[in-house]
């Protein structure tokens, strides 16, 4: 069973990369015009193709932002004129509005998150695979409340654009801090598709000197709308090396498929998991099985639920 479980995950991966890969390939602006148009073509509409052209014309005059204002309102568009005092906003509904800048209290720029004319926003966990990390880095001053399977709760603070801090107390009922654990991580390079971290995990049971250690390096690679997380441990005390190969892909607006996979030199600790996370604008959540890989007449799975908070 083990091996069967070892192929769907290596077919699971593939499929993420292909699928991202294919998912690039129409990225600039020309090759949208000529894939758009040969679709409606096929169709013989004629309406849709101006449509089209319409759409993508629109989308690439200028930088589509996203204006928070106050009061808790958000306008998506192109900026067509600004002065001083105030902004005119072509929005995605092809509306316009003018926006007094006083009313205004975010700005960004958002024109790689519009995917068919809708607005994506990033994923708020995205520093996170179900519970391992992923090479990408907090930015300086933002943070996340997690919680994982219920009683293990963690907090995480960019102190700048390299240094990232989380650490937390397990929450058993009736006994708070039995289980200590802190996870520093440095992001020393990271753009848009790629990423390189190195970090380290320490858990301390509150009782005993035992501990667990492990220093890793990590990579995550970016592409269409997948990922790829691959990283290299090594645990200080059974001085055993840990390889970890995780995958990220984005189904729809607000979910996200993942999974997270962990292989242990001379250990039985060995498992793959898959998994969902559903998206909001702060908050992440997550549901997956995990797979241990045990003996071959034992097919068991554990269920791991996840929620992050971004701030």
């Amino acid at each position: 069973m083990p091996q069967k479980i070892i192929f769907l995950i290596l077919f699971y991966l593939l499929m993420l990369s292909n699928f991202a890969f294919s998912q690039s390939e129409a990225k600039t602006p020309s090759q949208q015009s000529v894939v758009v148009a040969a679709q409606t073509e096929i169709k013989h509409d004629s309406t849709q193709i101006v449509e089209s052209l319409k759409s993508i014309s629109e989308k690439n005059d200028s930088t589509i932002v996203r204006l928070e204002l106050t009061g808790g309102s958000v306008l998506i568009g192109t900026i067509i004129s600004e002065d001083s005092t105030s902004i005119t906003l072509n929005l995605l509904s092809n509306n316009e509005t003018t926006i007094a800048k006083e009313m205004i209290i975010d700005r960004e720029i958002v024109s790689s998150n519009i995917k068919n004319g809708q607005y994506w926003f990033d994923d708020p966990n995205n520093t996170r695979l179900l519970f391992a990390p992923t090479a990408r880095g907090l930015k300086s001053g933002t943070g996340y409340i997690s919680v994982y399977e219920l009683f293990f709760p963690m907090v995480a603070i960019g102190l700048n654009d390299y240094v990232t801090i989380a650490g937390g107390l397990s929450v058993f009922p009736g006994s708070i801090g039995d289980v200590l654990y802190f996870a520093p991580k440095i992001t020393p390079y990271q753009s848009e598709t790629v990423s390189l971290s190195i970090g380290d995990f320490f858990v301390k049971p509150n009782e005993g000197t035992e501990y667990l250690n492990i220093a890793y390096g990590i990579g995550t690679f970016s592409f269409g709308r997948g990922a790829i997380t691959a990283g290299v441990g090594y645990e200080t005390n059974s001085k055993q090396p840990i390889i970890l190969i995780g995958g990220e892909l984005r189904i729809s607006r607000y979910a996200k498929l993942i999974t997270e996979n962990w292989f242990i030199a001379n250990s039985d600790f060995n498992f793959v998991s898959f998994g969902i996370r559903f998206l909001g604008k702060r908050l992440a959540a997550d549901f997956a099985l995990i797979f241990p890989l045990i003996d071959e007449d034992d097919f068991i799975f554990m269920p791991w639920i996840g929620f992050a908070y971004n701030f």
